[in-house]
């Protein structure tokens, strides 16, 4: 019989309730499949056929931890999705520096190396923004990200060098179309499964749920799934490899083109509460691949 680990974290031993569906999908499937705890050090991952790795959302908050796992992962003798190749890869933001040369449309951005010297007035004054949002190259939900206007680049300075003195920084341009809805297109290796529009509460710009935004099923013109499936193309490019297992292409839409913002390829939340069919098209896909 299989057996399969989804990897989640120590305050979401049982996974998160979006996951159920896929869960049980693999179950009715014959799999035994479990919830594991990504840094629980007693784990023997040799034990499992494949680790699906789902809910790990703190992982950004753990570096250390984070990498001293995916190269146990790597030397363990079980597959992983997605591959350990791609988990370092996504996990550091200057992954959209590859794809932006690779002919993706990402947004105007500086990346910002630890320990250099930015000044955000400086940016402001050579990019011509009134905008931008500052950010770690590690972090998920919005975590230590701010949006800031060129009246306040003085005085968040000290802030922005206190993060750079700890991380890599993303300075971006301020996408004012987010405030129709950002895009979230889920792709089952390099087919697409469904999508959801994320709209932030009315005054911010967050679109997650813990700050208030909300998520609503649309459906994406053809266009727009061009578009998205270049992403995973060339983040298949990119690695070299088989297209993800899945993937979550994040991006605002700007007349005809698609602006990407991130690709969601560790633990994105999937939003298989939104699609009925969502989890059985993720387990036949793994099981395909075993």
């Amino acid at each position: 019989m299989t057996s399969i680990a989804l990897a989640t974290a120590a305050d979401l031993p049982g996974l998160v309730d979006d996951d159920a569906s896929f869960l049980a999908a693999l179950r009715e499937r014959g799999v035994t499949a479990e919830p594991v705890v990504w840094s629980d050090e007693s784990v023997d991952w040799d034990g499992f056929d494949a680790v699906v790795v789902r809910s790990i959302w703190d992982y950004y908050r753990r570096p250390a931890a984070y990498a001293a796992w995916v190269d146990r992962l790597s030397d363990a003798d079980c597959a992983v999705w997605n591959p350990t190749a791609t988990l370092d890869w996504n996990s550091h933001k200057f992954y959209l520096r590859d794809l932006a040369d690779a002919g993706v449309s990402t947004l105007p951005t500086e990346y910002v190396e630890r320990g250099d010297d930015v000044s955000l007035e400086a940016v402001f004054e050579r990019r011509g923004w009134d905008e931008l949002v500052v950010k770690p190259a590690a972090s998920a939900g919005a975590f230590e990200t701010r949006q800031l206007s060129r009246a306040e680049a003085a005085a968040a300075q000290p802030w922005v060098d206190d993060l750079v003195a700890e991380k890599d920084v993303l300075v971006q341009e301020f996408a004012p179309d987010i405030e129709d809805g950002e895009w979230s297109l889920v792709f089952f290796g390099d087919e697409f499964s469904h999508a959801v529009v994320k709209r932030p509460e009315p005054g911010d710009y967050r679109v997650q749920e813990k700050h208030g935004g909300s998520v609503h099923v649309e459906v994406p013109s053809e266009t727009l799934l061009d578009n998205a499936r270049r992403v995973v193309d060339a983040v298949s490019a990119h690695l070299g490899g088989d297209p993800p297992l899945y993937a979550r292409v994040d991006g605002v839409e700007r007349g005809d083109d698609f602006l990407l913002l991130e690709v969601e390829l560790i633990e994105p939340e999937l939003f298989f509460r939104t699609d009925d069919d969502a989890g059985d098209r993720l387990a036949e896909a793994l099981l395909a691949r075993l």
